[in-house]
């Protein structure tokens, strides 16, 4: 039976996205991507704060978002599903919204004349930013915070769509073992989705996660309050494995551009 982790005791406009397991995939895909150079660079950043990993910072920007209040929009768009794509002006109030966020710590993170503590910090929101752009909940709203006024019952157990999407789907099958699961992601990718991946800008990257939103996670998937059927977890978990899989490589693609 899968467990899920409830996250509505955080007050906050959306709950937190993939959980730890879902981001740190996405930080150990990435690490196979990186290019030595980039690696080097990103390891000394690391060290500032004696962190060895990409995994062991991925979920910082949610750790410090109780003191960090102001940070809290940045982990989220609400593009409406009934917008087929991002507009700044529409979406992105005072340039205060994910999308805007990532862009602008990634210019950090390549600012040669930037010192290392802020390069760090910049990092580690890249880290996580990137793992949030691909979390469909993170990117598309139909007037319910996400899917966090979606009050849905699964395999008895009540939760919300989000929050089911963030850990309740996958905490199961990582079953704690993030680094290996993710490998076992790594190695399942071609040449063709890589390269595919890699291609495009931030925006580029945010409506694609809008559109698999719009297509199954409000589309095709059951996507209102009651009971979800046994199969929902079937379902939706290709969909979450490849979405962990675009965040991984896009990462290693946005650090490596931004350290080349």
């Amino acid at each position: 039976m899968l467990v899920f982790v409830l996250l509505c005791s955080l007050d906050v406009s959306h709950a937190l996205a993939w959980g730890s397991e879902g981001h740190r995939v996405i930080a150990e895909i990435a690490e196979q991507y990186l290019d030595p150079s980039t690696r080097s660079q990103v390891r000394e950043l690391l060290a500032i704060e004696n962190s060895s990993s990409l995994a062991s910072v991925s979920t910082w920007a949610d750790q410090i978002r109780q003191q960090r209040r102001a940070s809290a929009p940045w982990h989220y768009v609400d593009i409406q599903i009934a917008d087929k794509t991002y507009d700044a002006a529409r979406d992105c109030e005072a340039n205060n919204c994910l999308i805007a966020k990532l862009e602008e710590f990634i210019v950090v993170l390549g600012d040669r004349n930037a010192d290392s503590a802020r390069k760090l910090e910049a990092l580690k929101f890249v880290v996580h930013l990137v793992g949030d752009l691909h979390q469909p909940f993170h990117v598309a709203d139909n007037h319910d915070r996400g899917g966090n006024e979606v009050s849905v019952t699964f395999n008895g157990r009540k939760t919300n769509l989000h929050a089911l999407w963030d850990t309740g789907l996958l905490a199961p099958v990582v079953q704690g073992d993030e680094r290996a699961y993710a490998l076992s992601l790594a190695r399942s990718l071609n040449s063709d989705e890589i390269t595919s991946w890699r291609a495009g800008s931030i925006t580029d990257w945010a409506n694609d996660t809008h559109e698999v939103a719009v297509r199954t996670v409000y589309g095709s998937l059951p996507h209102v309050a009651g009971v979800l059927p046994p199969s929902y977890a079937e379902e939706t978990l290709p969909i979450v494995r490849q979405q962990l899989e675009k965040a991984g490589i896009r990462l290693a693609a946005a650090l490596n551009a931004a350290l080349r």
